[in-house]
C-alpha cells in the first residue's frame, strides 16, 4: 500500500497547484535502485544463510517487488488520467506557476491591460475617434455540468477550493472536499456548477456611443489593438517544435526576484511544487502528500561532479522556451528574461518527474 501511495503522491504533485511539463531528454535521467534491487542493500559481514533458502527468498522478494511495482504503476496512471482531465479554467499568464498538459488554455490578456472607465470618459479621450477599435470585457455567470471527480481536475487538486452549486433553484457555496465527501458513494453524479466567465466583445467607440449604453456606467475596456484572448500551450508552441503526446509542461511567469534566471526558475519550481504537494483521496480518506527537496540539491558534489538535480536543471534550462505575452513572441533559451512580460515554458517527460520523486523520496526514507 505504501508503494502505491508513494506513486500517487508524485501524480498529485505533478498536478500541483499544479502540473505538467515535459522536455526532450538528450541523456537519461538517473533513477535510483528500488528497495530490494541489486545494489540496494547487502547482508552484514558474517551473516550466513543456506544457499537454497537464499535463492528462494530472493526470488520471492523479486516477485513481490515486481507485482507491487506493477500495481503501483497502474494506480499512478489511473490517478494521472483523473488529474489530467481537461479543465475549462485558463491559466493567467501574469500568474503562472503550473504544471500543465499541451491542451491547457492560457489567458493571454494580463489584468493590467483591462481598464475600468465610463463611456463618457472614452468619448472625451482625444486619442480615440469613432473608428478606434475597442474590446469590451463583460463578466457573466453560466452553468457547467461537472461530476465531483471532475472537480478534482478543475480545482487542480486543491480540495479546499470554493465552488458554487445550483441546487433546487438555490446557489450554495461549498468546497471540493465537501462535495467529494458528500457524494463519495456516487462520484459521477452530475452537478450544476455556477461559474463566472469573461466575454470579449470587439467593437469601436462609435458603435458603443450608438449602443444606448449608460454613459456613466463602469465598463472594462481594452484600448490596445485586438489580439487573441486565449490559446493552448500546443498552439503557442506549434511553430517552434514538434509536440509529444504525453508532454507535461511547467509554466512560470518571470518575477522581479528571479535573479538566477531560468536556472533559478526551474530549481524553485521543482522544489516548491513538490513541497506544496497535493491532496489525494484514497477511498474515503483525504490526505496531502509532499516531497522535501533540499535547496542545495542542484549544487556540485564534494568530488566536483554534477548532482542529479543539477544535471536535470542544466538540460532543462538549455531546452527552455520563453513566451512574451506583451508582444506575442516566442523565444528559445534567451540570455535575458523580463519580469511582468514573459512566461518560461519547460518541457518534461513523465518519467523524469517520476525519477525526481523517487530520488528524493528514497533519500528521505534512507534508501538513497
Amino acid at each position: 500500500m505504501r508503494g502505491i501511495l508513494s506513486v500517487l503522491v508524485l501524480a498529485a504533485v505533478i498536478a500541483g497547484g499544479a502540473w505538467y511539463f515535459l522536455v526532450r531528454s538528450d541523456a537519461p535521467v538517473e533513477t535510483p535502485p528500488a528497495a530490494g534491487a541489486p545494489g540496494a542493500g547487502k547482508a552484514d559481514a558474517g551473516e550466513t544463510a543456506e544457499p537454497g533458502a537464499a535463492v528462494t527468498d530472493t526470488a520471492t522478494t523479486a516477485g513481490a517487488t515486481t507485482a507491487a511495482g506493477g500495481a503501483a504503476e497502474a494506480e499512478a496512471k489511473k490517478y494521472v488520467e483523473t488529474l489530467t482531465e481537461p479543465t475549462s479554467r485558463p491559466i493567467p499568464v501574469e500568474k503562472a506557476d503550473h504544471f500543465a498538459t499541451p491542451e491547457r488554455v492560457l489567458s493571454l490578456v494580463p489584468e493590467d491591460a483591462i481598464e475600468q472607465t465610463t463611456l463618457r470618459e472614452l468619448a472625451g479621450d482625444a486619442s480615440l475617434d469613432a473608428d478606434t477599435p475597442l474590446t469590451v470585457v463583460r463578466e457573466v455567470e453560466q452553468l457547467e455540468t461537472l461530476t465531483p471527480e471532475q472537480l478534482i481536475a478543475e480545482s487542480e487538486g486543491n480540495f479546499e477550493a470554493t465552488v458554487r452549486v445550483l441546487e433546487e433553484d438555490d446557489v450554495r457555496q461549498t468546497t471540493v472536499r465537501e462535495l467529494l465527501e458528500r457524494f463519495s458513494a456516487d462520484p459521477d453524479v452530475p452537478l450544476s456548477i455556477v461559474k463566472v466567465v469573461r466575454h470579449f466583445e470587439i467593437t469601436t467607440l462609435g458603435e458603443l456611443l450608438e449602443s444606448g449604453e449608460d454613459p456613466e456606467a463602469l465598463l472594462d475596456v481594452i484600448t490596445q489593438p485586438y489580439r487573441a484572448e486565449t490559446a493552448t500551450l500546443a498552439e503557442l508552441l506549434e511553430q517552434r517544435r514538434a509536440m509529444k503526446p504525453d508532454s507535461i509542461f511547467y509554466l512560470r511567469t518571470v518575477r522581479p526576484t528571479d535573479e538566477q534566471g531560468i536556472w533559478g526558475i526551474v530549481h524553485d519550481g521543482i522544489i516548491e511544487n513538490f513541497a506544496r504537494g497535493m491532496a489525494i483521496r484514497d477511498g474515503e480518506e483525504i490526505e496531502t502528500y509532499t516531497v522535501h527537496i533540499p535547496r542545495e540539491s542542484d549544487e556540485m558534489s564534494l568530488d566536483r561532479t554534477s548532482s542529479f538535480l543539477g544535471r536535470l536543471i542544466h538540460r532543462k534550462t538549455e531546452e527552455s522556451f520563453v513566451y512574451n505575452f506583451r508582444r506575442n513572441r516566442m523565444g528559445h533559451n534567451p540570455d535575458r528574461i523580463y519580469p511582468g512580460q514573459e512566461i518560461v515554458i519547460i518541457d518534461f517527460q513523465p518519467e523524469e518527474l517520476i525519477a525526481i520523486y523517487r530520488h528524493f523520496k528514497d533519500s528521505a526514507d534512507g534508501r538513497g
